[in-house]
């Protein structure tokens, strides 16, 4: 499909994927921390947040990853950051269609529109036995050593070109979003028009007023 296999020799790049890594998942209102008497008790994160000699228990979770950082800094920086990869429908939510022509307009037209997912065809060979996503919206780190030092281990392998010139771009297009009001610049007169034809629920801006 639309992976390829990496020799171990080979630099961490641009959307390489490893698996299995772990997500450090904490609760700030309920931490457990190692008490001075070396038991585990539950506290919570502003009770403790002055100190600096805390052992914590954090649960995590196993998951797929792709790395965000760039080429450019994949090769010095000391973590490398990573985008989760989960299942399509864990993702994006969307009720999967069960013909191929449904499946067609929602993987092209739905990832057109969706800027915070990225698709990934199933490939049992590689190790994706459904079809995931990319989820743009689950950021994580990892020492760049660690990788390094368990890349035959983790690394399975990274997207081909088309797929990554499309990734880079759709990570581009993620962090670059702008969100705005798009009524702003209407004249009170285009924006009694709008409000109308939105269910009369949107605030104006003070000129529109």
């Amino acid at each position: 499909m639309i992976y390829e296999l990496v020799e171990d020799h080979m630099p961490i790049r641009q959307g390489d994927i490893f698996y299995p890594l772990p997500i450090i998942l904490p609760t700030l209102g309920q931490l457990a921390v190692m008490s001075e008497y070396g038991e585990y008790e539950d506290t919570k994160w502003d009770i403790i947040q002055d100190r600096d000699d805390v052992l914590f228990i954090l649960p995590f979770k196993k998951v797929w990853g792709i790395v965000a950082t760039q080429d450019c800094d994949a090769s010095r920086s000391p973590v490398i950051s990573l985008f989760e990869i989960g299942t399509f429908k864990e993702v994006t939510n969307l009720t999967l269609p069960e013909k191929p022509p449904k499946w067609v307009s929602l993987i092209t037209q739905k990832s057109r529109l969706n800027a915070r997912w990225f698709y990934l065809p199933a490939d049992e060979e590689f190790g994706f036995k459904e079809r995931m996503a990319v989820n743009f919206h689950r950021v994580f780190q990892i020492q760049s050593s660690d990788l390094k030092q368990s890349m035959n281990i983790l690394r399975k392998g990274r997207l081909v070109d088309v797929a990554y010139q499309h990734y880079r771009e759709s990570i581009a297009h993620y962090f670059k979003r702008y969100p705005y009001d798009e009524w702003y610049s209407l004249t009170k007169e285009e924006f009694d028009q709008y409000n109308q034809q939105n269910g009369g629920s949107i605030t104006p801006f003070a000129w529109q007023d």
